[in-house]
């Protein structure tokens, strides 16, 4: 492709990503290419595609922005000139069934499971190689890590049913087609987590948590408004294990870890007399890159690569 039909092709989409894609494409080299929503999923993802594809091969990942602009290059996508097993999309399923909302599905587009990639990422497994391999408890008895990953998964529970007013909101927002920028919520103003357990701020209510989370999304709050068959989709089924917003339970899982280490002499009988360093500080801006890469890989995800990627690597000649 040329200069002038990359430029053209681009200005179509709009997309920087996609402008960045055509100019770095290649027809020869060894690459596979991907698009992201978010600065920090590539972190998550990269690691899984490269565990799969031969060592000879790379893989390129570009965040589109938002799950609509990755559509969006997809839309833009000339099939007649890129391989499609060769180019992948990796999209959240966010609230889409609960809304519903159909996303637009291709076998070159993931969809996860849950709510985004986070709670692909936030369970046992996770927490346990967190605080072995970052939080400095490596060398603590199996039988007490056990009790505390015990302890954490009941405490994940708790948390999940204590966000659903807040997921119902969410929910009942986006049936209803209100504009509302979720990251301007807080949830460290409604909870904390101390010695591993988790505790409601007293100073809020039911009521209390609905004015703020409206005030930061720029929402007129109506208290005529009943939430109740909301938190009740939400409870279905337990679908509110699967669709907790991500960045919520990714904060739990931090704030979990950094309170076992901060109540060590506590929890651990084995604990040594000063609480364990870090290896690295986390925070919900730099976690992902640390504990995307100590999760396990999807069944899901480990069979679309299988039928995206691995197939094109396998069925492209020998050079």
């Amino acid at each position: 492709m040329d200069m002038l039909s990359i430029h053209k092709t681009a200005l179509a989409c709009n997309v920087a990503s996609y402008h960045e894609f055509l100019m770095r494409y290649s027809t020869t080299n060894n690459i596979v290419y991907g698009f992201v929503e978010g600065k920090e999923d590539p972190c998550f993802y990269k690691g899984f595609i490269q565990s799969l594809i031969p060592d000879d091969w790379d893989i390129e990942l570009w965040p589109a922005g938002n799950k609509n602009q990755v559509y969006k290059i997809y839309e833009s996508m000339d099939w007649q000139r890129f391989p499609q097993k060769r180019i992948c999309f990796f999209v959240d399923r966010d609230l889409s069934e609960l809304i519903p909302r159909t996303l637009h599905q291709d076998f070159n587009i993931y969809i996860t499971e849950g709510y985004s990639i986070e709670n692909e990422v936030v369970n046992r497994n996770t927490c346990h190689r967190l605080l072995t391999e970052i939080y400095g408890f490596a060398n603590i008895e199996h039988k007490e890590l056990d009790r505390i990953c015990d302890l954490f998964e009941e405490e994940l529970e708790k948390f999940l049913i204590a966000a659903l007013p807040i997921m119902a909101w969410i929910l009942f927002w986006l049936r209803n087609n209100k504009e509302a920028n979720l990251n301007n919520i807080e949830i460290s103003k409604f909870f904390v987590i101390k010695a591993g357990r988790l505790e409601m701020k007293t100073a809020l209510t039911t009521v209390g948590i609905a004015e703020y989370i409206h005030k930061k999304c720029k929402i007129v709050y109506d208290q005529q408004i009943d939430i109740s068959s909301y938190e009740t989709a939400l409870k279905k089924e337990a679908k509110y294990r699967k669709f907790t917003r991500g960045k919520y339970i990714f904060w739990f899982l931090l704030k979990f870890c950094d309170s076992v280490r901060e109540n060590a002499k506590i929890l651990f009988n084995s604990c040594p007399n000063k609480v364990p360093s870090m290896k690295i500080t986390l925070s919900t801006s730099n976690g992902m890159m640390v504990a995307g890469n100590r999760s396990r890989l999807p069944n899901s995800l480990r069979e679309f690569l299988q039928k995206t990627f691995c197939e094109y690597i396998t069925s492209k000649p020998a050079q």
